[in-house]
């Protein structure tokens, strides 16, 4: 059975979108390190919060890698999986997008310095950061995932694909 051309998107979107993710981040890390290059990486009495910020920024942009491979191939366990991340990703943003939940405030962010650094812009002149800015994006463009993911004729791909045993297919 043929692939269906909506994971054959959502699969290459998802890897684009992770790898801009990580280019960022390397981008950041990097440009960081320019400007403060007096801020040692790794010290025995402090953790540098931008190296902590910037490895788990990294780790989360590999997940989506690993779940479009998945999807790609059409592996159940990827369809299951991408849906758990997309609704985990989507109802917070749509929560925030609909004001039901707030962010912390500009004073409380501006405690933790630059863990978030380009994410949450708590700029005094800028009241919402670029993140929460953009959660109506992120709740539609999940919301367009999980659709596609649900749909049962896509659905019923993932479970031809797993029970048959020609390798052509």
């Amino acid at each position: 059975m043929k692939r269906p051309i909506a994971i054959t998107i959502l699969a290459t979107t998802m890897l684009g979108m992770s790898l801009v993710l990580i280019c960022d981040r390397i981008l950041n890390f990097y440009i960081y390190q320019l400007l403060e290059n007096n801020v040692p990486l790794v010290d025995s009495n402090s953790i540098n919060l931008q190296l902590v910020s910037n490895i788990a920024f990294l780790s989360f942009s590999i997940v989506p890698i690993l779940l479009a491979i998945g999807l790609w191939y059409l592996k159940s366990w990827a369809r299951f999986l991408s849906i758990c991340l997309f609704s985990s990703v989507m109802f917070p943003a749509i929560a925030a997008s609909l004001n039901l939940i707030s962010p912390p405030s500009a004073s409380k962010l501006l405690e933790i310095p630059m863990v978030f650094d380009d994410v949450l812009s708590v700029d005094a002149a800028m009241p919402a950061s670029r993140l929460i800015t953009l959660n109506p994006y992120i709740a539609l463009g999940s919301a367009i995932a999980l659709i596609i993911l649900l749909v049962p004729a896509i659905a019923r791909a993932f479970q031809y694909r797993q029970s048959s045993g020609n390798p052509e297919d």
